[in-house]
């Protein structure tokens, strides 16, 4: 990390980060934001089929036609793609450099929603369908890995404020 000359020697600042981990962020978005698109064209149009490995337990085409697939009325897909595009905007390296508590709040907000969601996703899937879908799976591990990260940054953050 880069260190700023006006803190003490050993402290960086707080909106400092080091490369990998602006690229990580942004790739994990990116990647949960293509995997959205592509779930909901396939949601609204039939003819573009999920590529999926069907098993006994790996079913796309079971979970995503679920009565699980929809919340309100809105399909899952939808909202995933809504996630990844207000998450991905709160981790360009601009919204990390932003000194705003309202952008950190809303990030870190987005990515405890975006958990909460995940478990009661995976808990629907294992649970109650008996299967899974690898393209939601893929999504729920971008999820929680962003979530991780999140969280590792403010705790780096509070960290550095003592």
């Amino acid at each position: 990390m880069a260190r700023d000359v006006h803190l003490p020697p050993g402290r960086t600042s707080a909106l400092s980060r080091p490369g990998w981990f602006l690229t990580v962020t942004a790739l994990l978005s990116l990647t949960g934001l293509a995997i959205s698109i592509y779930m909901t064209l396939a949601h609204y149009n039939r003819a573009i089929a999920l590529i999926c490995t069907e098993s006994s337990t790996i079913d796309c085409a079971s979970v995503t036609s679920s009565e699980y697939s929809e919340l309100f009325g809105i399909p899952l897909p939808l909202l995933g793609l809504s996630f990844f595009v207000g998450i991905g905007a709160l981790t360009v390296p601009a919204a990390w450099r932003s000194e705003s508590p309202v952008v950190r709040w809303a990030r870190l907000g987005g990515v405890i929603i975006g958990v909460l969601f995940v478990v009661y996703l995976v808990s629907a899937e294992l649970l109650v369908l008996g299967k899974i879908c690898l393209w939601c799976t893929a999504v729920h591990v971008i999820t929680v890995a962003l979530f991780g990260l999140v969280v590792l940054d403010e705790y780096r953050r509070a960290g550095q404020t003592s």
